[in-house]
């Protein structure tokens, strides 16, 4: 299952996509105590469409973005601009409309390999929980891919996304 996939400027090709997957059979009921491992895996590619078909080689399942949580832009290529991802997986049927949008400050490769929940034993469910905190704290936002695409279009708002 895809538990969230980030973007970074490539080296080579355009861009650089990370994708983190929970390991077949890893739901965390048999290890009580213990944190569902997970893979992570980076392609570089031309477009979105082209670096899904590329780890689809890699990996042993087809890649769904359906159960995706969490999608992280670099920072460096926020500031260069995001609309054609944002518009490419708005166009994916598979891509839900509320997942999560994160801008990092490191390299998107690098915060989805920094990030080690100590408090969930599933992964997935850590990143359901993280933004929602924002109705309890005020200290995120829970801003979907949705949103940020219907400020993008919008002539009287600018989309926001979380800052971490």
């Amino acid at each position: 299952m895809l538990l969230q996939f980030g973007f970074d400027v490539g080296d080579t090709e355009r861009i650089k996509v990370t994708f983190q997957f929970t390991m077949p059979n890893s739901s965390g009921e048999n290890n009580a105590g213990e944190t569902a491992p997970s893979v992570i895996d980076s392609v570089e590619a031309a477009c979105i469409e082209s670096a899904v078909n590329l780890i689809n080689t890699f990996v042993s399942k087809e890649v769904n973005l359906s159960h995706c949580k969490v999608i992280v832009f670099s920072e460096e290529m926020a500031k260069q601009g995001i609309s054609k991802e944002i518009y490419s997986l708005m166009n994916k049927v598979e891509v839900r409309p509320d997942t999560n949008i994160i801008i990092s400050t490191t390299t998107a490769e690098e915060y989805i390999r920094s990030v080690k929940p100590s408090l969930e034993n599933l992964v997935a469910k850590f990143y359901e929980i993280l933004p929602r905190s924002s109705e309890y704290t005020g200290y995120t936002s829970d801003i979907h891919l949705i949103d940020f695409f219907n400020k993008l279009e919008s002539m009287s708002e600018e989309p926001i996304a979380i800052l971490r």
